[in-house]
């Protein structure tokens, strides 16, 4: 069961980060998630009673800030989506994802093995190869600027992740409600002050509402994952979800990859999972 809800989390995730970044190049970031958090968060509501729990303010506090984090994270990685590459800035932000947990547990006095910092060197590497473009490439260089903000998307994830699993096991679905609720009501005065609110209709409404279902339903597969069987193996599996949004940016967008880069992807896939061994 296990295997089948990472992998379930993995597809969810790399759709949902492809179908967002697709949107927010039509409409504004904030705009796509004033429209598709809410979806999310009733979503979750919805299945609350099949996953029950008990709300303590411990997995409050933990869902509150994972929603905060969550934000940061989303609302940063659509933004560069719109100027630059999915196929860069998914598997970024993954590494990054993947190195913030180990950070933070080695904080706290974890002792990761030495696989994992094998990993993390490699992960390295593959944000460098990544982020290789030439002035051919109809994005241009990535400028160091984009690769900072990647880097803060992926540390966003990264802590929301160690939040999600610093909740408790028996809280059941109440972190992500907690969660999806927080970031619903964050991103309403953001929008209002920055005029984002704006209007999405058509096919379009329903892909950002398609999206926010994806990445709740992608969250909640994640959550069930580690409660069902190791967490390694539900974080491995789970990180797979770059791939997902690389394909659909090549297949459906064109997006163009030189070999350093698709060396680069491909590192980067060995290190989350070394990462998260």
């Amino acid at each position: 069961m296990t295997v089948v809800l990472g992998l379930l989390a993995a597809i969810a995730y790399g759709v949902s980060d492809f179908t967002g970044g697709f949107a927010a190049r039509r409409f504004k970031a904030i705009t796509v998630l004033t429209f598709s958090y809410p979806v999310g968060a009733l979503l979750m509501l919805a299945l609350l009673p099949l996953f029950p729990g008990h709300l303590s303010w411990h997995a409050a506090l933990f869902g509150a800030l994972g929603g905060l984090a969550g934000m940061v994270g989303v609302v940063v990685m659509y933004q560069l989506m719109v100027t630059a590459p999915m196929n860069v800035i998914s598997p970024v932000t993954a590494v990054l994802a993947a190195i913030v947990p180990v950070v933070v547990g080695v904080t706290l006095g974890e002792r990761p093995a030495v696989v994992a910092w094998i990993g993390i060197v490699i992960g390295g590497i593959a944000v460098v190869l990544c982020s290789r473009t030439s002035e051919e490439n109809p994005h241009g260089r990535i400028a160091p600027r984009v690769l900072l903000l990647a880097f803060l998307s992926g540390s966003g994830f990264g802590l929301y992740f160690v939040f999600l699993a610093r909740a408790g096991h028996d809280s059941g679905l109440w972190p992500l409600v907690v969660s999806r609720f927080t970031s619903s009501i964050l991103i309403m005065p953001i929008a209002a002050k920055r005029r984002e609110f704006g209007r999405i209709g058509g096919r379009m409404l329903w892909l950002v509402l398609g999206c926010g279902a994806l990445d709740a339903t992608a969250n909640m597969c994640f959550l069930l994952a580690t409660h069902t069987g190791l967490l390694s193996l539900a974080g491995v599996l789970t990180s797979l979800y770059p791939a997902v949004t690389v394909v659909l940016a090549i297949g459906v967008l064109h997006e163009h990859t030189s070999r350093l880069q698709r060396l680069g992807l491909g590192l980067a896939a060995a290190a989350v999972v070394l990462i998260t061994i």
